[in-house]
């Protein structure tokens, strides 16, 4: 080897681990792991977290515009990723708080920038190792605050001014509130569960997180995040059983399912409630149910567009106050949040999204050698779509709850469009930098479950 190729590769080994360790660095940063950290005592918001995700964002803008083609995959392939953001930003021409808006609309777009960086940077073996080390520095991250910080990691009797705190004892992680360090758990130990699933020789590195995780959702005393850490395996449970089986299988399953589906339907309504009672919840999920009907109250007039991405609570809070006698700063609901902003144009729009990737997840998970990008696809818009009921989070600025269905978005698009086969491949990525970053990972992977597809 000569020593001019012996320099090369050394480069691209210091240009994949840096790669590498930015994009895990910004998906811990996606997953609000540094929200309290960098934010001032009684501050609402900090410029340092606001700072931090321009600068990934412009990072990555840049890597997209010097790796060739980029661009053009981005608007003839990965479009539909784009819509949302776009909505967003052309919200500022009937937002009620321009500058809020554009702020906003501003942090999405980089955020979707982050994404799809991802997307071009790496092949999809790196990613996934890049999504499980993240998962596993968020979870250790936040669990260690905990026990090593408790004064942090751990809601106190107690606030700054002396007076009763409430959810005194109930664990928040690095987050302020326990139902979203609870909900962050829930969605780490879904992903690891994907994770162990897909790619079985990661068990003894996925596994232990995945029971971390676990243990989070239990210190939190989220009901919302137990619920969705107990739906969501079963979902994944029942799926594998579906692949798994023959076709007479599946249809007796379906054929099993679907009266099981409509007698819970039917219902739901009593066992919610008793189920609500047995754990000692209010049955109005703590009033967030008179706040549904409020915020629908109040929305009229501005039901079609809302109120500007970011400034929708502008025209619905105060009219809900004088409805409802209820202040609040959003609606505890993710499809209300988002209509205050885009109205129904939006919703419709986002909901759409989460239906395609869920329905093309299944496609790819039932049809595919390797199930990791359909399971990915179908977990993460599962979770999305009921986790949105009783929390906030179906289109967020700087989160992994974005990023996430960005990233399947357009590799589910670069799979199954008409004309994806055709789009240059991502560049390899150099296999001496993975051995270093990633021991685990062999050179040439051994058979597992389920055969990796071809190159």
């Amino acid at each position: 080897m000569t020593p001019i190729s012996q320099k090369g590769r050394a480069k691209a080994r210091l240009s994949d681990g840096l790669a590498f360790a930015v994009a895990v660095s910004g998906i811990f940063y996606m997953t609000g792991s540094l929200v309290v950290t960098l934010t001032p005592s009684g501050a609402s918001s900090s410029g340092k977290v606001q700072a931090l995700g321009a600068a990934f964002g412009l990072w990555s803008m840049i890597g997209l515009w010097a790796r060739p083609g980029a661009l053009n995959r981005i608007v003839m392939l990965y479009w539909p990723a784009l819509l949302a953001p776009g909505l967003a930003v052309a919200s500022l021409l009937w937002t009620v708080d321009p500058a809020l808006s554009l702020r906003r609309a501003g942090a999405l777009m980089l955020t979707t920038a982050f994404a799809l960086w991802l997307v071009e940077r790496f092949p999809a073996r790196v990613l996934w190792q890049i999504l499980a080390t993240a998962l596993a520095v968020t979870v250790l991250a936040s669990l260690a605050t905990v026990f090593l910080r408790p004064q942090i990691g751990i809601h106190q009797a107690y606030d700054a001014l002396g007076e009763q705190a409430a959810h005194a004892g109930d664990w928040r992680g690095l987050y302020f509130h326990k139902n979203d360090f609870g909900r962050m758990m829930a969605y780490c130990f879904m992903l690891s569960c994907v994770l162990l699933v897909a790619r079985p020789r990661w068990r003894w590195s996925m596994g232990p997180i995945a029971v971390l995780a676990l243990l989070g959702v239990a210190g939190s005393t989220s009901g919302q995040a137990a619920f969705l850490s107990v739906l969501m395996p079963a979902l994944l449970l029942f799926g594998l059983a579906l692949r798994r089986a023959s076709a007479r299988g599946r249809a007796m399953l379906v054929v099993i399912a679907v009266p099981v589906t409509l007698f819970f339907a039917l219902v739901w309504q009593v066992l919610f409630a008793t189920v609500l009672e047995l754990l000692g919840k209010d049955p109005t999920l703590t009033g967030r149910t008179e706040i549904w009907g409020g915020v629908l109250a109040a929305l009229r007039g501005n039901l079609a567009l809302g109120g500007g991405f970011g400034a929708g609570w502008d025209i619905v809070g105060d009219k809900l106050f004088a409805l409802t006698a209820i202040s609040v700063g959003h609606a505890h609901n993710g499809f209300l949040d988002l209509m205050t902003d885009l109205g129904v144009v939006g919703l419709g729009l986002l909901l759409g999204l989460m239906g395609w990737l869920l329905l093309v997840g299944l496609r790819d998970f039932f049809g595919a050698k390797d199930p990791m990008l359909g399971l990915l696809a179908v977990a993460v818009s599962l979770f999305a779509l009921v986790g949105n009921w009783a929390a906030s989070f179906l289109l967020l600025h700087n989160s992994l709850y974005w990023v996430l269905p960005v990233v399947l978005i357009a590799h589910l698009r670069r799979r199954y469009c008409p004309w994806g086969h055709i789009v240059q491949p991502v560049a390899p990525f150099s296999r001496s930098s993975m051995s270093l970053l990633v021991p685990h990972m062999p050179r040439s992977p051994k058979a597992g479950r389920f055969p990796p597809l071809a190159p």
